[in-house]
């Protein structure tokens, strides 16, 4: 499974045509897509990365924790990854 832009899609390029056929495969995938789930919220997702990222470092400063340090760090990168859209 691969996440996409359902919004970059040309419909018309795709179903090319004028008809009333293409227009109604047309309509017809545009509501397939438009009733899916959006796979993640990013904003919310980076906010929660974030959140996890705050939190230990209070731990490794407070505890001088070597994990707490290595978990700080490996949020901080999966938010620059979120923030990216991949790797």
């Amino acid at each position: 499974m691969r996440l996409i832009d359902a919004d970059k899609i040309d419909f018309k390029k795709v179903f090319g045509g004028n008809s009333e056929f293409a227009r109604d495969i047309i309509d017809g995938a545009k509501s397939l897509i438009d009733s899916q789930p959006t796979a993640f919220d990013k904003k919310k997702v980076i906010e929660e990365l974030k959140s996890l990222a705050e939190d230990s470092r209070k731990y490794w400063n407070e505890f001088d924790d070597e994990d707490a340090f290595g978990e700080m760090n490996a949020y901080t990168r999966a938010i620059e990854i979120v923030e990216k859209g991949g790797i």
